[in-house]
């Protein structure tokens, strides 16, 4: 994205230094398949990075241990580990290549999501009229926090009432830096990188996990790929940048794929519905 130009795969490989976030559209098979991809690309040319996920839960690490313990390659004792048939996230399937990579190299699969309990806590206000006490990392300026608002309600589909706007930028912001602390957390001498597996909201460079990532551990790089599906018409990548409230794409590079649907999400949509940005 800086050069405005396209590049070849091998060349944005030897790119992909520090923390590398692969931003996915959760639905997309395509997604998927290349977030695996880079991954074992990454682990073919000697890296050796811890793996977070958005979609495992923090309060789930030891069972994710506990698992690997006695199952070390066994991708599917994972999604037990983290209930993955209640966590309403996309089928395992699209998943578990992802997973299958990291255990086959004996990397840490490190879980870095904000439960829904306390989720659920930011939205539904205690009793005693007290916050939830969550760490919603750098601030954000006023600029941020503007596209922000817009991205929320246009992930909403416009149903999102504007009181609960605060809230969802608060509950955005949290699970940002639950992300950038797990992977920060988990870096060590052996593992001297990670890798973030999560949706593009969460893995621009202008905010997201990238933000409070470069706060937390500053001298080490932060790189973000993002997969972008295409749009009908739309043959200009600088067009793309509308989707992420941004003038320009917020990702350093962008691999486009195919639409997983081509159904409309918003579609008889008559009520507010959150979904996953």
């Amino acid at each position: 994205m800086r050069d405005a130009r396209f590049v070849d795969e091998r060349e944005m490989l030897d790119a992909l230094r520090g923390y590398v976030l692969l931003g996915e559209k959760h639905d997309n098979a395509d997604h998927h398949e290349l977030q695996a991809r880079v991954l074992k690309a990454l682990v073919d040319g000697g890296a050796r990075p811890v793996v977070a996920f958005e979609m495992f839960d923090v309060e789930r690490q030891a069972a994710i241990d506990e698992a690997r313990r006695t199952s070390p390659q066994d991708a599917s004792r994972i999604a037990s580990a983290v209930d993955w048939e209640h966590s309403g996230w996309p089928s395992w399937s699209l998943y578990a290549p992802i997973v299958q990579v990291a255990l086959d190299a004996s990397l840490p699969v490190v879980a870095a999501g904000l439960s829904a309990a306390k989720m659920r806590a930011m939205m539904k206000p205690p009793a005693d009229g007290t916050s939830p006490d969550l760490d919603e990392g750098v601030p954000l300026t006023p600029e941020q926090r503007a596209s922000l608002t817009d991205e929320l309600r246009a992930s909403h589909c416009g149903h999102l009432p504007e009181t609960m706007l605060p809230v969802m930028i608060r509950m955005q912001r949290a699970r940002d830096v639950a992300m950038a602390k797990a992977l920060a957390a988990n870096v060590d001498a052996v593992h001297r990188t990670g890798v973030l597996i999560a949706g593009t909201g969460h893995t621009r460079t202008d905010r997201g996990a990238a933000l409070d990532l470069r706060a937390r551990d500053p001298r080490r790089p932060v790189s973000s790929l993002a997969f972008v599906e295409v749009e009908r018409g739309k043959g200009d990548p600088a067009s793309y940048a509308q989707r992420w409230n941004a003038t320009s794409l917020p990702f350093d590079f962008v691999w486009f794929t195919p639409r997983a649907t081509d159904d409309d999400p918003c579609a008889g949509l008559a009520h507010p519905m959150p979904r996953r940005p």
